[in-house]
């Protein structure tokens, strides 16, 4: 995903998540944001984020 569309894209989650509260968009970013190349640290707290939505 090009820098452009990443912030397209994060700009548009961020937006429906405030529209939602649907944990499932943060989830989400977390997993296209870069954490500085850590990015098992980015899957790990969209685990933790859905794992909370289900509970």
């Amino acid at each position: 995903m090009e820098k452009v569309d990443k912030e397209k894209f994060m700009s548009e989650i961020w937006q429906r998540y405030n529209e939602t509260n649907d944990m499932e968009f943060l989830a989400k970013a977390c997993e296209e944001a870069p954490f500085f190349g850590q990015k098992e640290m980015a899957f790990e707290i969209a685990r933790i984020l859905r794992s909370v939505k289900t509970n």
